[in-house]
């Protein structure tokens, strides 16, 4: 071993430099050397950063932790900012996804090429899979997206730790993205639906779903305080999440609260219901469990579970003799976009009762069922401009 010069020393066939850095833990300063330098200048030139970089407060120093680590601690501080439907979604990703494929290499070792690859190979052989060299499902290129965009929040929260000093998720290539496609119900199957469950003790649901566009969670969180049957309009105040068994409530999606306004059917089907759900709850007297006065419940009160809703709607599709399109009950949603939108409805209109935050998002999601009504558009400028 050579003698230390201006913090820079020879150990075997490579060098090594020292600098006083804080403990994180203590506050305090102490030496910490770091090696591996094939020259001695190499090892003077790092040194020389490190330093410059202290004294700009910039200094970010070398630790081994792993993605596995930081990404379990990052998510249980950041969960307190997030529903806890996201936080949870967040933490399936990452266990799901990223720690299988990254978990045990080191945060600052990370690249943009290396996750490059890493991306790549989950596309391309999935997620739980693609570990320890055996070939899964290929994934959707909308979960890989999520999955980087998971793991480009953690690492931007990185930088304000001072693990690193840029994100190495900036800069990566994603799968090119696939826009998904949406099935949906035309406005006469919407109607053959409807009349076919028109017995059912949830009809009034379906009903107001088909007509509003909303939720599954705005719906479930519904409460007769929030709709005004004179008016037609509905206030959609806040949604409801369901976590194992229990009910969470929060607010909707983007904390986007609105009014919706609905048609007199609906709003003749919900007069209808209110009558119904007064009568149970007078049948029941003391034992009527709901105290928050809710719009859809069981015969005695207790809320209807968001997932018992999401099976039952297959389970009532199955049962129709007229057969109809498989459709999830987001597809609902969708259907309902769709309908006022080959109907000319504005985008603007649509978007605003969807509850979406931009109008460039209705855009973006149903460009492909936008009326391309060119001719129309000449004929209106026409009248317009020369009075036609």
């Amino acid at each position: 071993m050579s003698k230390m010069k201006n913090g820079v020393i020879r150990r075997g066939n490579t060098w090594t430099y020292v600098v006083q850095e804080t403990d994180p833990a203590t506050g305090k300063r102490k030496p910490v050397w770091h090696g591996g330098f094939r020259t001695q200048k190499e090892a003077k030139d790092a040194r020389a950063a490190a330093v410059s970089a202290m004294s700009k407060g910039t200094y970010v120093a070398r630790r081994n932790v792993t993605v596995a680590e930081y990404l379990r601690s990052w998510i249980e501080g950041h969960a307190v900012e997030l529903k806890p439907s996201t936080a949870m979604t967040y933490r399936d990703k990452i266990e799901a996804y990223l720690i299988p494929a990254i978990g045990n290499e080191k945060v600052q070792t990370l690249s943009p090429s290396r996750l490059t690859t890493v991306f790549k190979t989950m596309a391309e052989e999935g997620g739980r899979g693609a570990v320890h060299g055996k070939s899964g499902k290929p994934l959707s290129p909308r979960t890989v997206e999520f999955a980087r965009a998971i793991l480009r929040k953690a690492m931007q929260d990185a930088i304000v730790d001072r693990l690193i000093d840029v994100n190495p998720v900036v800069g990566s290539k994603r799968p090119k993205p696939v826009k998904p496609k949406h099935t949906t119900w035309t406005a006469e199957q919407i109607h053959v639906f409807l009349e076919a469950v028109a017995e059912q003790r949830l009809y009034p649901l379906w009903a107001l779903v088909f007509a509003t566009g909303m939720r599954r969670g705005e719906l479930m969180a519904l409460r007769w305080g929030d709709i005004d049957l004179d008016e037609g309009v509905i206030s959609v105040e806040r949604s409801v999440t369901q976590l194992g068994k229990e009910r969470v409530a929060t607010t909707p999606k983007n904390h986007e609260r609105r009014r919706v306004a609905i048609d007199p059917a609906a709003v003749a089907t919900l007069k209808d219901w209110r009558k119904a759900q007064a009568t149970e709850k007078l049948a029941c007297g003391q034992s009527w469990a709901d105290q928050e006065g809710l719009l859809f419940t069981w015969e005695d009160g207790r809320p209807l579970q968001p997932d018992y809703v999401t099976k039952k709607f297959l389970t009532v599709q199955a049962g129709i003799e007229e057969k109809l399109p498989r459709l999830v009950v987001h597809g609902i949603r969708h259907s309902h976009a769709t309908v006022l939108l080959r109907a000319g409805v504005p985008v603007h209109i649509v978007s605003k009762r969807l509850g979406h935050k931009d109008v460039t998002i209705t855009l973006n999601v149903y460009a492909d069922v936008l009326p391309e009504d060119d001719d129309r558009a000449v004929d209106t400028w026409w009248k317009a401009v020369w009075g036609a």
